[in-house]
């Protein structure tokens, strides 16, 4: 597969991004094609299952930005494009937006303005009030789970920078912060879980022609389909991480100001810990595949940012 991905690349003059789930070309457009990989909370391991989720990931992503997803497209034994009915492997074509533009990078140049954030929190939050509501998930024991599953990589985290005794300490605080506030969890199940983004961090968010957010999560309702606070949260941590908690707080005010969803303040703490959690899962999975002293420093950083929050928590 990776020197199907390397000749694809040649021919299309791309250059190739890796992630821990994703080959990105990256050329005049871009081409996402999933790896033949499975974790505890993805399946990609088949070739049906990697086009169904490259056919969701348009649809689900045309939510937000249609212009920017052009469709599934086949790939040939030769590593050439063709039709789908034809293909041995599937991508994702897209736009390709100006890194320039990205969220993230804006933010090291410190080229994000208050109204941005403001303009930010309003399209989110018109996103959310539309949604379709999903309260058959983000149940207090589904939640419980996925916190837990940071567990799992406890080892990975050890081995790259001694921190496992922290993971312990903010999955204890997290678990009991769950049975203490389970009725407002449950409770919230009904009008405020929605079939969200996933991953609403600022590497997915582009300010060109309007504002782009791209790259839900496509793979899981489960995690998708949460608490919309567990969605704003992933950006507030997002920038609380960036050192602008400014930012951050202007963001959730201006949300609530538009939504008018004042309890999801006693949430947002635990959300923040949880996708610091996620975040710092994804760079020991980074670490796994291929140790790196920028996947290490990552995993410090979230786990350190989720300790944090965990302290906090009541």
């Amino acid at each position: 597969m990776r020197m199907d991905i390397e000749l694809l690349a040649r021919r299309t003059g791309s250059e190739i991004l890796e992630t821990h789930i994703s080959w990105v070309l990256m050329g005049e457009f871009v081409y996402k094609v999933k790896k033949p990989v499975r974790f505890s909370f993805l399946d990609f391991s088949s070739l049906d299952r990697r086009k169904h989720f490259c056919q969701e990931e348009v649809r689900l992503n045309s939510r937000l930005c249609p212009e920017v997803y052009l469709g599934v497209v086949g790939i040939g034994e030769d590593s050439d494009f063709c039709p789908i009915e034809s293909a041995s492997e599937y991508a994702v074509k897209m736009v390709r937006l100006d890194e320039g533009k990205k969220m993230s990078n804006l933010l090291k140049a410190d080229k994000i303005s208050a109204s941005d954030i403001e303009a930010l929190a309003g399209m989110i939050a018109d996103f959310h009030l539309k949604a379709e509501p999903a309260p058959a998930y983000n149940s207090a024991e589904q939640i419980a789970a996925q916190v837990a599953d940071l567990g799992g990589f406890r080892g990975s985290i050890e081995k790259a920078s001694g921190l496992g005794k922290w993971v312990d300490r903010l999955l204890s605080k997290s678990a009991l912060f769950i049975r203490r506030n389970r009725e407002l969890i449950e409770r919230r199940r009904k009008g405020y879980v929605r079939d969200c983004h996933g991953d609403l961090h600022s590497h997915n968010i582009f300010f060109q022609d309007g504002i782009k957010i791209i790259d839900c999560i496509e793979f899981s309702r489960d995690f998708r389909c949460l608490d919309v606070a567990s969605d704003l949260a992933f950006l507030a941590m997002d920038l609380d991480y960036s050192g602008r908690e400014d930012l951050s707080e202007l963001l959730v005010r201006t949300y609530i100001a538009r939504t008018g969803d004042k309890e999801l303040e006693s949430l947002l703490l635990f959300y923040k810990c949880y996708r610091a959690n996620v975040r710092a899962k994804i760079a020991a999975i980074e670490w796994a595949q291929k140790p790196s002293d920028g996947a290490r420093e990552r995993i410090d950083r979230y786990v350190l940012l989720a300790e944090s929050y965990s302290k906090r928590l009541s």
